[in-house]
């Protein structure tokens, strides 16, 4: 056994998260998890035929959203410490009937020859990640890429004087720097061509190349992409919860349900429910469909 190879810092596994990790996603996003994944590739200009990484992939959707933009003729692969990441990643993608390859892998010994890939995401992982992994994987990208490829990093800025948005306020385990991001992918040999807010919450963005020979280096552009609107269920679901929260409060004040009530919850939620939630079940399905 290698006892010097384990003592080796090494990237933290959310194994217990996969289960309810896309669910956790859409809360934290206010339901702009899609929205989200889209902006992300829309940052990476994916074109098709063209082949991508997602490390640290999770359970796969912005795998999967980058699938769609390669086409048939790209290809995507999708690496994460968890296996349990890995198989709900697999079985999405086989749901959504679109061909990724998932593995389970270590970010910082990333499985895959020289200058395999068009495009390489790091999105929300970097956290996770002690300060020599982080710097094996920025090496292990330059390695993977192709000359001219881009990488694109998203994480979490540490909120300033202690506040933030919701993400940031629910997500303490972890934040980087967006300025640690740009210096990282720039020790490890890439080119920053621009870098800013994602547009939610405290989530930054970075995108850089690996430079081809003779190249002459661009200039690092900063911008401030606008914020992700909220999905128009937001507010009656809200509507509905406060509802529901009054109800209680009431059965708990009174001690009994009254009849009045028990009508008054049933007919608002119904109301509601039939005239936001079906009609944004029936547009999702649609664009499943798609």
């Amino acid at each position: 056994m290698d006892n010097t190879a384990s003592s080796q810092p090494r990237s933290l596994v959310l194994h217990s998260a996969a289960k309810h990790y896309d669910l956790l996603a859409a809360a934290l996003t206010l339901g702009r998890e899609r929205a989200l994944r889209e902006r992300l590739v829309d940052l990476a200009r994916l074109v098709p035929g063209e082949v991508v990484l997602d490390v640290g992939c999770g359970t796969g959707s912005l795998a999967i959203v980058a699938k769609r933009r390669v086409g048939d003729t790209g290809e995507v692969h999708g690496i994460d410490a968890a296996p349990e990441m890995i198989a709900q990643a697999t079985r999405k993608a086989a749901k959504a009937g679109l061909l990724v390859a998932f593995q389970a892998g270590r970010a910082e010994a990333l499985p895959f020859p020289d200058a395999h890939f068009d495009v390489v995401f790091s999105t929300l992982m970097l956290h996770h990640l002690p300060a020599p992994v982080r710097q094996r994987l920025g090496e292990e990208i330059q390695r993977v890429l192709k000359p001219g490829g881009r990488v694109i990093a998203v994480d979490f800025e540490p909120p300033k004087k202690k506040k933030g948005g919701l993400i940031s306020r629910l997500h303490r385990h972890g934040h980087v720097p967006l300025a640690a991001i740009v210096e990282l992918l720039q020790r490890t040999g890439h080119w920053v061509v621009e870098s800013g807010s994602v547009g939610v919450s405290d989530l930054q963005f970075a995108v850089a190349r690996r430079p081809r020979a003779g190249e002459t280096q661009p200039t690092h552009a900063h911008r401030s992409l606008a914020p992700l609107p909220a999905p128009r269920w937001i507010l009656p679901a809200l509507v509905v919860a406060l509802v529901v929260a009054h109800g209680v409060l009431f059965h708990i004040a009174s001690s009994a349900w009254t009849l009045p009530t028990i009508i008054a919850l049933i007919a608002v939620a119904a109301l509601l429910v039939a005239k936001f939630g079906i009609a944004h079940i029936a547009r999702r399905h649609a664009r499943s469909r798609d």
